[in-house]
């Protein structure tokens, strides 16, 4: 599986869904060499590389949110940081229906912690 979302990221590295695939596939803290040799990508990574191909991926915001422990903020390639729960919010605003989304929003607040969604809604 691995070898055919590298094979897809050499034929074109533009194709943001074979990054979000091989992430999914790799175990926390692994991290995975392009075919290519020339670079070692983490999970993150390619999570990140992900949504700097297409900003508007709502399934590797979720993904990446996943990866993070509470209190731990990633850096966006623009440069914004951004925390689990944000993560989860903008894949939210991305795609309002993504119900896997709100499932890891609500698996971050504690009883009775409310947050709000980009387009206002609590």
């Amino acid at each position: 599986q691995q070898q055919l979302f590298l094979k897809a990221i050499d034929l074109d590295p533009n194709e943001s869904r074979a990054y979000n695939n091989l992430g999914i596939t790799l175990a926390s803290g692994k991290s995975v060499t392009l075919l290519s040799g020339q670079q070692q990508m983490s999970q993150q990574q390619l999570f990140l590389r992900a949504i700097g191909l297409d900003p508007n991926y709502s399934d590797a915001y979720n993904n990446l949110g996943r990866t993070l422990t509470s209190g731990e903020n990633v850096k966006l390639l623009n440069g914004q940081q951004m925390s689990k729960q944000e993560f989860f919010i903008k894949a939210i605003d991305i795609d309002p229906n993504y119900s896997y989304a709100y499932n890891n929003l609500g698996r971050t607040l504690t009883s009775g912690e409310n947050v709000k969604l980009l387009n206002g809604q609590q």
